[in-house]
């Protein structure tokens, strides 16, 4: 059985696809950039963003750059993780989204070597109100272990 101390430490994406439980069509051609942290402790740490975010034209965002920088994927949240079995649940203390703030966010994974693969359950998004699952590919940049005590 799965430990926390299995899945700690810095893990980047490297695939990513959604299947839509109504048709089943799977999209494979949305890869963005992201991290997510676990730490021995319990801790975990995820960012997102889309791989091709154009930046805005300067300091000080227009209108348009606002809207188009919300609409595009992004995702940061912390909080702490629990494992059973092969889920693991992340309650979520901080989030970019005040939706997903105090939220339980149950995602299912299996773990070979440095390759951690994550599903979500069921959900949707604010672009689409259709229901999908992701299924996404991590690969290990950095373990993390417990300090040993002096």
């Amino acid at each position: 059985m799965p430990m926390s101390h299995d899945i700690a430490g810095v893990w980047k994406l490297r695939s990513y696809s959604r299947r839509f439980l109504d048709t089943g069509e799977v999209r494979d051609d949305m890869l963005p950039h992201a991290y997510i942290l676990y730490t021995p402790g319990g801790y975990v740490m995820s960012l997102t963003v889309e791989a091709d975010r154009e930046p805005p034209a300067g300091p000080i965002l227009t209108d348009r750059e606002c809207i188009r920088l919300f609409r595009s994927i992004m995702s940061a949240y912390i909080g702490t993780y629990t494992i059973e079995g092969n889920r693991v649940t992340h309650a979520v203390e901080l989030s970019w989204n005040e939706s997903w703030t105090g939220a339980r966010l149950v995602r299912y994974f299996s773990l070979e070597g440095d390759t951690l693969t994550i599903e979500t359950t069921p959900r949707t998004s604010g672009a689409d109100s259709r229901e999908f699952i992701n299924t996404l590919t991590w690969q290990r940049v950095e373990a993390l272990t417990m300090p040993h005590p002096r």
